[in-house]
């Protein structure tokens, strides 16, 4: 299985900044090949599917970077 983390800080006042381009990431991921990131456990959003054949788990940490 791989983990895809991005990395990024919660809130809409990051959203679209430079600050958050590991969110991205894996939001482009997600849309892409069809993962729901709305699942919620270990302070993150996260998705589990398969990208060709691999199981894979995309993840967005919803603490901040700098704390």
């Amino acid at each position: 299985m791989w983990l895809v983390l991005g990395l990024g800080n919660p809130g809409s006042e990051y959203r679209g900044t430079r600050h958050n381009v590991g969110f991205a990431v894996v939001e482009c991921l997600a849309a892409r090949h069809g993962f729901d990131l709305s699942k919620q456990r270990h302070l993150s959003l996260y998705g589990r599917g398969k990208i060709g054949r691999e199981d894979v788990l995309l993840a967005k940490p919803q603490t901040f970077m700098n704390l």
